[in-house]
């Protein structure tokens, strides 16, 4: 699906056909935004002409698109820049198939026109074009202003990611320490592969990003370069929170390690006092469950020996009951 957005002498008009679209952009507007889903990873016949013949897009670019990969990009070509950076869209079981959230969004720059290509469906892309349409004179003043919003957009999913990993790690530390279960481990190692995942791809954001902050060209203006030096800061403090919540998950995983150490020691050190204070039952019973006569049977009877038996079993176990309870044992 391809629709686009055209900006000349103050006016908005909103296409949708790559045929429509190229006979606006024949008209030469100030500003046209172009957006391309690639509905099953492939271009329309029209859409490929839209985009090889009539802009001239290098072959290499324009299978780029096609073919996804989880690592940024920029090249500089006579007539464009295209680039290739990677966001975040979180699906429900993001935890468990958190690679599957992870998008590619491919840009092609020139003087007056900006398209995006994407092969999954973007939610703020639709966002920013129906803002776009409500507010061209803000949104669309300037092909920098609206690549602005777009890249300040893709950094920001970043933050949002983390925002819920922190509140999964704040319910994860209250349930380690006062209950710790199998499956607290089962979450936490979920956690840290989608860390894993994150830094392994925002770590190497920063070098596109880079291209946008400095000199390239003419592309970007004096004026905006200090606008994408903020996103190239933003992305630097993306990836340091990412390397801080790796730590704390391994900080959490240690939490839950010796937590479980301790409700283990706490079941142990039970099952040691129940079998301490019933081994004076046993040597007792042992002793008097042998066939021979006792010497207690002349004195309490054959009846009395047996409460006699019972009674001092009794006394030892609350002796010794007694005893631990003074030593502090439990």
């Amino acid at each position: 699906m391809i629709k686009a957005i055209c900006s000349a002498n103050g006016s908005i008009t909103v296409e949708c056909g790559a045929l429509n679209i190229l006979q606006g952009y024949k008209k030469k507007p100030d500003l046209i935004w172009i957006d391309v889903h690639l509905e099953n990873h492939d271009l329309s016949h029209e859409e490929m002409l839209l985009l090889s013949e009539s802009f001239g897009f290098h072959e290499m670019s324009i299978e780029d698109c096609l073919f996804p990969q989880y690592y940024p990009k920029v090249e500089a070509f006579e007539n464009y820049v295209f680039g290739a950076v990677h966001g975040i869209q979180l699906k429900p079981h993001y935890f468990q198939e958190f690679e599957d959230s992870i998008y590619e969004l491919n840009v092609f720059i020139g003087k007056n026109f900006l398209i995006t290509v994407h092969t999954e469906e973007l939610f703020f892309l639709e966002t920013i074009f129906e803002k776009v349409k409500a507010k061209p004179q803000i949104e669309m003043k300037s092909l920098e202003n609206l690549l602005y919003n777009i890249f300040d957009k893709v950094v920001s999913s970043y933050e949002f990611t983390l925002e819920k990993i922190d509140y999964k790690i704040e319910d994860l530390e209250d349930s380690v320490l006062a209950d710790p279960e199998t499956k607290n481990m089962e979450e936490i190692l979920d956690i840290k592969k989608v860390i894993f995942a994150m830094r392994k791809v925002a770590e190497s954001q920063q070098a596109a990003y880079f291209y946008f902050a400095r000199s390239n060209d003419g592309l970007i203006s004096k004026e905006y370069l200090v606008y994408f030096r903020d996103i190239y800061t933003h992305c630097a403090r993306i990836n340091q929170s990412i390397v801080m919540r790796s730590q704390m998950v391994v900080s959490l995983l240690e939490v839950y390690m010796s937590s479980v150490t301790v409700k283990l020691t706490e079941v142990m050190k039970f099952l040691t006092v129940i079998a301490t204070v019933l081994m004076p039952v046993l040597i007792i019973s042992g002793y008097y469950g042998m066939n021979v006569r006792f010497p207690e049977y002349s004195i309490f009877g054959e009846k009395g020996s047996w409460f006699f038996a019972l009674g001092l079993m009794l006394v030892a176990i609350i002796a010794m009951l007694v005893y631990f309870k003074k030593k502090k044992w439990f």
